[in-house]
């Protein structure tokens, strides 16, 4: 499975204009169609293998029944008994074509007018959706929503081409009886319903595959990949801990002192020479009982919250580190607030602003314009509407543009966390982050998030590359744990230790 490696997300219309272009640089539809086909079986091959299995491929009429007649006929050539389910009669030339050169490697080939007996063929061990492509919209017909009925709850393993059939793919919306499958083949690019539920749900795992387009004239977003990995700081023999930065962590109260350790780990596991954290008495006492690599900036209040009175400390330390983090587990109050007002308007490196730090934001959103080195943020949805004034509705269905639009008005570098991340810079740049897992769904993974950026920034990574690195190594972290664990079971404090292993690999 040859996989894109700098993967983008594009609207249904620009994958249209990219196609135009590929056929203009010679690369045409036909052999697009093809290396579709090619890929998903080598997909499908390497993911449960092809050798001996039974598998139904739903064939429509446009060109994704053309994909599937395709890929039906890779299929046959790994060992499979390739059956086709003709939805409907193909109608383009080049689903036509598709056909009569996979007909002489298939099974055979069954009309959905033969219900019994088209039927009969979901008890097979792989279905792969061909129906529908990118230009679905309305409903679906009684028989096909029947269909996909019967697929959703058949035992096989169930694969889309380019996107499952009955969403949207601009807007993400689907059909009551869309196809669910347990991953798709993006065709070059994601599209940009693929990130929107409830076609993200229905989509499963989507694997972008290499096709041959030769140019993207436009997307919206870049995918964080492989390459990302490549940024992270080398370690050079002749260097000491000052050459690989200084972090001073703001973090932790009495109520949340677990906060404040796993931003610390993680920000040491992720490379930084010197992590200080600064918080109240009771967090430093006891973070240190276990994190032994740490150094400590104890704050004098007797409240259990860093107050006000400890700027002028927290101002001091952050003047010789080369990044700041504020925010983790500090509780959102009006002294959280004016720390980070005062670290925004008079600190020159690096400053991110997560959890308590961006809620105490709320209501003060102006502030923002005021600070002075591009400032650093790091919100889930809830927080976001907190300080954007978005509702979570407009948030969830059309996350990139509205971080997109949020990065440019004040000119910060945001990291909007969920299942598919947007990182978004002032300048445009925007990426989505489709690493990690549902290990990731538990109290405590955005401290360690937070520490890990924090890690990097201070080690001299540029903003953007920080968040997508941070992001992506995150959810790597997240997938390799649960290679031999159960998701549920998985801390949040142990996937940093998985990182000097990732990077080894």
């Amino acid at each position: 499975m040859t996989t894109v490696k700098s993967p983008v997300i594009v609207t249904p219309e620009q994958m249209k204009n990219a196609e135009l272009r590929s056929a203009a640089d010679g690369v045409f539809l036909s052999q697009l169609m093809d290396n579709v086909g090619k890929g998903i079986a080598d997909g499908l091959d390497e993911l449960v293998g092809l050798n001996g299995k039974d598998v139904t491929i739903l064939c429509g009429s446009g060109n994704n029944g053309g994909d599937g007649y395709a890929a039906a006929r890779y299929i046959a050539k790994y060992g499979a008994k390739a059956t086709v389910v003709s939805v409907k009669v193909p109608a383009t030339e080049l689903a036509i074509q598709a056909r009569e050169r996979a007909l002489p490697y298939i099974f055979r080939e069954i009309p959905l007018s033969n219900r019994e007996e088209a039927f009969s063929e979901l008890n097979a061990q792989i279905i792969l959706d061909c129906v529908y492509g990118t230009g679905f919209h309305g409903e679906l017909s009684e028989d096909i929503a029947g269909l996909f009925s019967a697929c959703n709850i058949s035992k096989a393993f169930k694969a889309s081409a380019d996107i499952a059939s009955g969403c949207n793919a601009l807007n993400g919306a689907a059909c009551e009886n869309a196809f669910c499958a347990d991953v798709t083949f993006a065709a070059g690019a994601v599209k940009t319903g693929q990130l929107i539920p409830p076609c993200a749900v229905l989509s499963g795992r989507i694997i972008p595959l290499e096709i041959g387009i030769t140019a993207y004239p436009g997307y919206e977003a870049e995918i964080n990949s492989d390459s990302l990995l490549s940024l992270f700081p080398k370690r050079e023999r002749f260097t000491h801990k000052g050459s690989y930065g200084r972090l001073l962590n703001v973090a932790g109260s009495e109520r949340f002192p677990g906060a404040a350790w796993l931003s610390c780990h993680a920000a040491i596991r992720t490379g930084a020479g010197i992590v200080t954290l600064a918080s109240v008495k009771e967090v430093t006492s006891s973070v240190s009982t276990s994190l032994h690599e740490c150094t400590f900036l104890p704050l004098k209040n007797g409240t259990g919250y860093i107050d006000a009175e400890d700027i002028s400390d927290i101002l001091a330390a952050a003047g010789s580190s080369d990044a700041v983090i504020i925010g983790c587990g500090m509780g959102n109050r009006e002294d959280t607030r004016l720390a980070v007002a005062a670290l925004t308007e008079n600190v020159s490196c690096p400053v991110l602003v997560d959890a308590d730090g961006i809620n105490s934001l709320s209501g003060h959103i102006h502030e923002l314009r005021d600070n002075i080195n591009g400032l650093l943020m790091t919100p889930h949805p809830k927080e976001f509407s907190r300080i954007s004034g978005y509702s979570m509705e407009e948030i969830l269905s059309d996350p990139i543009n509205k971080a997109k639009d949020f990065s440019k008005e004040y000119g910060v570098f945001l990291l909007l966390k969920g299942t598919y991340s947007v990182i978004a810079a002032p300048d445009g740049r925007t990426a989505v982050n489709m690493s990690g897992n549902a290990a990731l769904a538990k109290g405590g993974s955005g401290d360690c998030l937070t520490g890990t950026i924090g890690g990097l920034l201070a080690q001299g990574v540029e903003k953007f590359d920080a968040l997508r690195l941070g992001a992506y190594l995150a959810g790597l972290a997240a997938e390799k744990a649960a290679e031999t664990r159960a998701m549920s079971g998985i801390m949040p404090g142990e996937l940093a230790e998985l990182y000097p292993y990732i990077l080894k690999s």
